[in-house]
């Protein structure tokens, strides 16, 4: 009979060697995806930030909304969520309420998102400089500055939602009924 000892502990040793090489690949393993998970937090942050900063333009946009009356003199039925209704003064002069209504005209009537998937669809394919230029113009942001961070963040949710898209050149156009078709089939 033969003795098979070496056979054996060269085959636990060759089994060690196995359990060590799959440890350390678990080891790698874990370690990189401990940095994409990292990496994809800071992403999110980073995105929470802006659509906070997003949030409170809106608020302070909605907020310089005058009051209930003077937007029914313009037509509008629906007081504002965050007005408060403020009764004219019998006293108050006639130009006081026409003075108003310039400054009211040069504000946006639609959400940001609204106004750029609206723009997109008139338009077409655009950059993302013509789109800040564009809410400017409507009065969506007082600087450039504030407008590039905010045009931004609107872009990144309403392409994550599926509502326009980014094509390779950079611009962003509408969202074509088939990339509608597999946002949902996704889902």
């Amino acid at each position: 009979m033969r003795d098979i000892r070496g056979d054996l502990q060269d085959r636990a040793a060759l089994l060690e060697e196995q359990i060590s090489a799959h440890e350390a690949q678990f080891d790698k393993l874990i370690e990189q995806l401990k940095r994409e998970h990292d990496s994809r937090l800071e992403d999110l942050t980073t995105e929470l930030e802006a659509v906070t900063r997003l949030m409170d333009l809106e608020l302070r946009r909605i907020e310089t909304v005058p009051a209930p009356s003077a937007q029914r003199a313009q037509g509008r039925e629906q007081p504002a969520p965050h007005a408060v209704h403020q009764p004219q003064s019998v006293h108050q002069p006639q130009h006081a309420v026409h003075q108003s209504q310039p400054q009211q005209q040069q504000q946006p009537q639609a959400p940001l998102a609204d106004f750029l998937i609206r723009k997109l669809n008139e338009v077409g394919a655009m950059a993302r400089d013509d789109l800040r230029r564009l809410s400017l113009q409507e009065g969506y942001f007082a600087d450039a500055d504030t407008a590039e961070r905010g045009v931004h963040a609107a872009l990144i949710n309403v392409v994550k939602a599926g509502l326009i898209r980014q094509l390779p050149n950079g611009n962003f156009a509408p969202a074509t009924v088939l990339d509608t078709i597999r946002l949902r089939r996704a889902m």
